[in-house]
């Protein structure tokens, strides 16, 4: 249970929105006190929804396919060329690490940017952005390039009130929206982000936060936002059984390896 959101705008940058709660399937616990998505190379952010462990190994791999060797100090990845080249990887990974073990599944979401002097494809800054899913087991990827363009994974992207939204925020016929980016470099996405967790906060779903961290990727810089109160949260699978200890047995933990989500 999940909703991660990519975003591309159209003021040179993009954006990853992420929720931070985690469910068991097994116990039917809910915490908000995981972290899903990450920078993984120059200057690419990616997230996971599904099955956790899964999830935080395929992000590992993405990050040693994007750093052995890291990319010259003037140089940084074309988002278009992992899609293409990394999902061999992630299927032998996922295929390896699924041995004996039925997963339920695992998605993954890409945002970077290419750079561009194309003034029909942006408005403002030097990129435009580059979004693109991976759904286990395959990993095809499945992509978007453009200003106004946005990509969503988890149970979240199955909700019609929080994709109707989405696109409206997307779309802003009237610029309301876009307007925080005024003396506020970033402030579109922020007002993207906290819209999209007040949404939620009116129309709840199970397993997903009212919570939400925002990325925002530039050529450059990966810069990242937490609202107000967000709790410490787990940043690998060391990290977050510990914290779940405390609330499923240890039988129930052994299960939710393969099956929380």
């Amino acid at each position: 249970m999940t909703w991660i959101v990519g975003a591309s705008t159209l003021f040179g940058y993009g954006a990853v929105i992420s929720d931070v709660q985690v469910s068991d399937i097994t116990s039917g616990l809910r915490m908000d006190v995981l972290q899903k998505a990450y920078p993984v190379g120059k200057y690419i952010v990616a997230g996971f929804a599904g099955d956790v462990y899964p999830g935080f190994i395929l992000l590992q791999s993405l990050s040693r396919f994007l750093n052995s060797p890291s990319p010259a100090d003037d140089e940084c990845w074309d988002p278009e060329w992992v899609a293409e080249n990394w999902p061999n990887e992630a299927r032998r990974v996922y295929q390896q690490m699924g041995e004996g073990i039925q997963f339920q599944g695992t998605d993954i979401l890409m945002m970077g940017l290419k750079a561009t002097g194309n003034q029909e494809k942006r408005v403002m800054g030097d990129a435009i952005g580059h979004l693109t899913v991976f759904r286990s087991p395959n990993f095809l990827p499945e992509s978007e390039q453009g200003g106004r363009k946005a990509m969503s994974i988890g149970c979240g992207a199955n909700v019609t009130k929080y994709t109707t939204k989405l696109e409206e925020l997307m779309l802003d016929k009237d610029l309301s929206y876009m307007k925080g980016e005024v003396y506020n470099p970033g402030g579109y996405a922020k007002r993207i982000a906290e819209t999209l967790a007040w949404l939620v906060q009116k129309n709840p779903e199970d397993g997903i936060s009212e919570q939400f961290q925002l990325f925002i990727i530039r050529m450059g810089e990966i810069k990242y936002w937490y609202p107000p109160g967000i709790p410490k949260l787990a940043q690998s699978w060391t990290d977050l059984v510990p914290m779940l200890k405390e609330y499923i047995n240890p039988q129930s933990l052994v299960a939710s390896r393969k099956t929380m989500c």
